[in-house]
């Protein structure tokens, strides 16, 4: 039973290495960034057709940096779909009125898996349409600090790295290398993006104006033509209570601690 709730963390963990991976690949400038309607050169973002960006860098990340730091305290639920080249959609339900969230991911055939802070215990729980929930108590096992890491993606924390990182490749002037900033609505949001692009690859981050990431997508590579990320399709500040609840009729399981 120990071995299952370590694997459905791993699982959490495995589900945000396409925003991880990116940060990972700045180091060999083999990353990058697509953004909607904009064009510009290294180091010089310019505003194009159809949306608008800044006149500089380094006010952006001001910016991004102001409001991602304050949705790690903001309460709030954000339902996403999730994509990538060779498997089908997911969506993606994060929830969070500190200190208790919840993070699930729900696949094309209804079955669902959450990773659960109800503010006195942390669970990992399954449930599908063919099987009643169950819920495995993570409490003291480190499931709290998993959950936060996650979170830390989807509060845009991890974007503001990968677009620190961004900008001082930029500032190095490399050949190909584009950085640009834009405005767009996402889920009725309003949304700042960075995009990134360099060696036919594409990168872009959207955060929202409350700080929370609204939109990542990666394409493209020197020898790849893949794709992935995911998007918001919903928003609120007021997630219900439910959210942060045991599934109703969950069978939990609590692992021993070992000596």
């Amino acid at each position: 039973m120990a071995t299952d709730a370590i694997r459905h963390v791993r699982v959490r963990r495995a589900l945000v290495i396409p925003v991880l991976a990116v940060g990972a690949l700045l180091a060999s400038c083999g990353s990058s960034s697509s953004s909607s309607n904009t064009t510009s050169t290294t180091g010089a973002p310019t505003t194009g057709s159809g949306s608008t960006s800044s006149g500089g860098s380094s006010s952006e990340l001001q910016t991004f940096g102001g409001t991602i730091k304050a949705a790690k305290s903001a309460t709030f639920k954000a339902v996403y779909t999730s994509t990538s080249s060779g498997s089908g959609p997911q969506t993606i339900t994060l929830a969070q009125a500190p200190p208790k969230q919840s993070f699930s991911t729900t696949d094309s055939s209804g079955s669902t898996s959450t990773l659960l802070n109800t503010g006195t215990g942390t669970y990992v729980c399954d449930s599908s349409s063919s099987a009643p929930p169950t819920c495995t108590s993570m409490t003291g096992m480190g499931g709290a600090g998993a959950l936060s890491s996650i979170i830390s993606v989807y509060n845009g924390t991890s974007a503001l790295t990968a677009i620190q990182g961004w900008q001082s490749i930029a500032a190095a002037h490399l050949t190909g290398v584009s950085l640009t900033f834009t405005k767009d609505t996402i889920a009725g949001q309003a949304v700042r993006c960075a995009n990134w692009k360099y060696q036919g690859s594409s990168t872009t981050y959207c955060v929202t104006d409350s700080g929370v990431l609204a939109k990542v997508s990666t394409s493209g590579g020197p020898t790849s033509s893949s794709s992935s990320g995911f998007e918001l399709t919903s928003f609120t500040t007021s997630p219900p209570a439910s959210d942060f609840e045991l599934p109703a009729g969950a069978t939990v399981v609590t692992i021993p601690n070992v000596p």
